[in-house]
C-alpha cells in the first residue's frame, strides 16, 4: 500500500479505539498516523524513509516486509518510541496509539498480493488480491477514508451524525474526494 493509505489506515484504527475508550487527542491521531508508516523503515524509497532523518540506514540491513513487518517489531517499535513519548508526555497513549497504528499497517499490507509474515516465529503469511498502486489499492483508500470521516463526525458530533446521517454521508462523501482526490488520479 501507498503511504497515504497506511495514513488514513492508522487514523481509522485509532479512531475505533476512541470508540472503546482511547482519548480523542490530536496528538495521539498523529502518533497512530506515524506508526501507520514506521514498519515500511525498510524500504530506501517509503515516505518514511525519504523523511525520517537517518530513514535510510535501516534498507541497507533488512529485506522489504520482512523483519519490520512484524507483531514482534511492533512491540519493539511501540516500546522505544512509547518509552521516549511517555517520558515527554508523562502518559501512555502515545505508545498505545503508535501500536495501533503500527498494526494497521500490517493488516492493510496483509490485503496486498505479497502480504506479509506477522511473525518470524510462525509459516503463516496471508495474502490479499489488492496492488500497490493500483485502482483496486483506490478503491480501499476511498472507503476507508469515507469510513474514517464518517466515524470521525459520530465522534465529534454524535447527536448531529445521527439526526442527519444522509446529510453527513454526502458531506462525508465531498470530503473523501478532497482529501485523496490527487492521490487517486495518480494510481494506476
Amino acid at each position: 500500500m501507498m503511504w497515504y493509505t497506511h495514513v488514513v489506515f492508522g487514523v481509522l484504527f485509532y479512531l475505533t479505539a476512541v470508540l472503546f475508550g482511547a482519548p480523542m487527542n490530536p496528538l495521539d491521531i498523529g502518533i497512530a498516523a506515524f506508526g501507520a508508516l514506521m514498519p515500511d523503515i525498510d524500504h530506501p524509497k517509503s515516505y518514511i524513509s525519504t523523511k525520517l532523518p537517518g530513514g535510510n540506514v535501516m534498507p541497507r540491513f533488512v529485506e522489504h516486509r520482512g523483519v519490520t513487518h512484524t507483531v514482534e517489531a511492533a512491540l519493539l517499535m511501540t516500546a522505544l518510541v512509547g518509552g521516549l513519548a511517555y517520558w515527554i508526555t508523562n502518559s501512555y497513549w502515545p505508545a498505545v496509539a503508535f501500536f495501533i497504528g503500527y498494526v494497521s499497517h500490517l493488516f492493510a499490507d496483509t490485503l496486498t498480493v505479497s502480504g506479509i509474515k506477522w511473525s518470524r516465529f510462525s509459516s503463516f503469511h496471508p495474502r490479499g488480491k489488492i496492488r500497490t498502486g493500483t485502482r483496486g489499492e483506490g478503491v480501499v483508500l476511498t472507503g476507508v477514508t469515507f469510513l474514517t470521516v464518517m466515524l470521525f463526525a459520530y465522534i465529534v458530533i454524535p447527536e448531529e451524525t445521527s439526526k442527519n446521517l444522509g446529510w453527513v454521508v454526502l458531506v462525508a462523501f465531498i470530503a473523501t474526494f478532497a482529501i485523496i482526490g490527487k492521490k487517486l488520479k495518480r494510481l494506476k
